[in-house]
């Protein structure tokens, strides 16, 4: 009995140790798990206050991968996101962080700056009153309140909240900056002036607090004093827009035109889309009788921004004093249709009426005029204040409103969608992908690279020639191998012998029918021979060989792609948005057709669908997105 418990006992302790080490190696993996969640996290926070806003995204996705139901990747991701202008990628972000962690005021307080930025204002105060019912002595909530307040023009609310904000100890200089701003709206000058001296003693290095106090002096006609700290801050920063903007309109208050002109010259050069900039040097040049470079300007300024009703107008009374009176009437209908309350595009079409004979026109415009001129003096404040908002809108100049035209998008190069993708034997891009073929009829794998049409092999045909010359060889000795023709077809191909290529994809194809690289790569190599001598019959044998590559591999998202382009320039708008969606069922990561999508959806004036697209293409690394998310998703 002794020994039995000899050799048992061991036995129970071994197995105790077994099942303590399990336990030890399982808490272990788990805290690895969760030291790996907590880096990317920490590593995408550190990402984000250097400013570099895209890495910061590239380990937010990672961390909500890794811990979906942690708001804070969420979070974060949002404040990149606006960072980088996405808007609407950044409300989505936000809104799941709030659906995870109702109760944080930090959320709410992002979350209404959001919704102030997409001008959802009544939103943007909902979500402020819910920070304050969490926090009432909040004091960033009512600094974020008082930033949308002062964008509705209710000055005297946003400094009530300002000075809130102040007394819950707020000790951001932004405080200071939208009182000062608001005193400014007010006409309280001296009163912005005293906020801004507290900013610059704060920030003496800061150029844009002396463009806002040099607004200040400009109202109360100090123009000494303006100019000094406008030169301050060009001496601070002679990058800075809106000093050289600045600058520009106190010189023309100095009658010293030549150098306003100078200033808005190289405020273009800094800020080739700044309206404000091309519609101020209209205006000069019209002072100069330079009629042409003011419509030039002036066509700048539409172009921009197509509801910008001063720009309509303006270019009707230069259109009016070139004689060119049906474009003149065309600018002022415009600027009526825009604003149907415009007074003195009233008066200005009458006098183009009566230029052309239409006397009682004329008259009638005149009686128009006058009865909403009438119909304003009894208006009431709430009233008046609704229009004011109206017309600032309509008066932006803000470059939000840009559209593509579907008619002659594929014409003018209005869009241009991302290239498609071919398939490359050998290659020295840096950008490219590997894939990996199953080869049904060998049962293996053959590994390609994937690159983009646009990119082509430099210094690299003696490479592909010896290539070509070993698989002749194979080819020779092994005859009826129909992945060696693939390959020579492809590498034919590389250095534009299309004819040897032609014959290298059929003979593959004849030999084996279902390698879906080959089917794909002889659309890539018709779409070639299409781009020298485009016929409707070469389109069709393109679409039918992508359409086969996918019917060999449904889930090879490339093949939709490409087809998704070749869709688009046959003016399909509809069947290429479809081969998009298809590739991104397929892909989910795949970038660049979100992007496309976003394009079309956009020639086709779907706004909404394409800014969140565009976004999504943002978030999966394609920094290009967002330059197209500047221009048309933020008005």
């Amino acid at each position: 009995m002794i020994v039995k418990k000899n050799i048992i006992i061991p036995k129970i302790k071994l197995l105790q140790l077994c099942i303590a080490v399990f336990f030890i190696f399982a808490a272990n993996q788990q805290l690895s798990s969760q030291v790996k969640k907590e880096n990317k996290l920490l590593i995408g926070r550190i990402e984000l206050s250097n400013k570099n806003y895209q890495q910061a995204i590239e380990s937010f996705n990672i961390a909500s991968a890794n811990d979906p139901l942690n708001f804070e990747p969420y979070y974060y991701r949002a404040i990149a996101k606006v960072e980088l202008g996405d808007i609407v990628g950044a409300a989505n972000d936000i809104n799941k962080a709030i659906e995870l962690e109702p109760r944080s005021v930090d959320l709410y307080i992002l979350r209404g700056s959001i919704n102030d930025r997409q001008l959802n204002y009544e939103k943007a105060f909902e979500d402020y009153t819910k920070a304050l019912s969490i926090d009432s002595r909040n004091a960033d909530v009512y600094l974020s309140r008082a930033i949308t307040y002062s964008n509705l023009q209710e000055y005297a609310n946003a400094i009530k909240d300002c000075e809130l904000a102040l007394r819950y100890k707020s000790r951001k200089e932004l405080v200071y900056v939208i009182r000062g701003m608001s005193e400014l709206g007010l006409k309280n000058y001296h009163e912005a002036i005293s906020d801004f001296n507290l900013v610059i003693e704060n920030s003496p290095n800061n150029s844009s607090n002396y463009v806002r106090r040099a607004t200040a002096f400009y109202y109360l006609n100090d123009f000494e004093k303006a100019l000094t700290d406008i030169q301050k801050a060009i001496y601070l920063d002679d990058k800075n827009s809106y000093a050289y903007f600045q600058r520009s309109m106190i010189f023309n208050k100095l009658n010293r035109n030549d150098e306003a002109l100078a200033d808005l010259n190289k405020l273009i050069e800094i800020s080739p889309n700044s309206t404000s900039a091309f519609y101020n040097r209209a205006l000069l040049f019209t002072e100069k009788e330079n009629f042409k470079a003011a419509l030039k300007d002036y066509d700048k300024v539409i172009n921009l921004n197509n509801k910008n009703i001063l720009a309509y107008y303006n270019r009707a009374i230069v259109n009016q004093r070139l004689k060119r009176i049906k474009e003149a009437k065309a600018d002022v209908e415009k600027a009526i249709e825009l604003y149907p309350d415009f007074v003195d595009a009233y008066k200005l079409r009458a006098s183009i009426k009566q230029t052309l004979g239409d006397y009682k026109g004329a008259e009638f415009d005149n009686q128009t005029a006058e009865i909403i001129n009438q119909s304003k003096l009894n208006i009431t404040d709430s009233l008046r204040q609704q229009e004011e908002l109206f017309i600032a809108k309509i008066t932006s100049f803000s470059s939000g409103s840009a559209s593509i035209n579907p008619t002659n998008a594929t014409k003018t190069n209005s869009i241009s969608l991302l290239p498609s993708y071919k398939i490359q034997v050998l290659s020295n891009q840096k950008e490219k992908r590997i894939i990996d073929s199953w080869n049904k009829t060998k049962k293996a794998f053959t590994s390609y690279f994937l690159v983009s049409t646009n990119d082509n092999e430099i210094g690299f045909q003696d490479v592909i020639q010896n290539s070509i010359n070993e698989l002749t060889n194979e080819i020779e000795t092994t005859k009826a191998d129909a992945e060696l023709y693939l390959k020579r077809a492809i590498l034919y191909q590389s250095i534009d012998n299309y004819t040897n290529s032609e014959n290298d994809f059929n003979t593959s194809l004849a030999l084996d029918s279902s390698n879906y690289i080959a089917y794909f790569s002889r659309a890539n190599l018709f779409n070639e021979k299409n781009a020298l001598t485009p016929s409707k019959q070469t389109i069709q044998q393109i679409l039918n060989d992508y359409s086969k590559c996918i019917k060999e591999n449904p889930t090879f998202s490339f093949a939709y792609f490409n087809r998704g382009n070749i869709k688009f320039q046959q003016e399909k708008y509809i069947n290429a948005i479809e081969d998009f969606s298809l590739a991104i069922n397929a892909n989910p990561s795949f970038a660049e057709a979100y992007f496309n999508r976003a394009l079309i959806l956009l020639v086709l004036e779907n706004r909404e669908q394409a800014c969140k697209d565009l976004s999504k293409a943002g978030e999966l690394g394609l920094l290009q997105a967002y330059d197209v998310i500047a221009k048309y998703c933020n008005n």
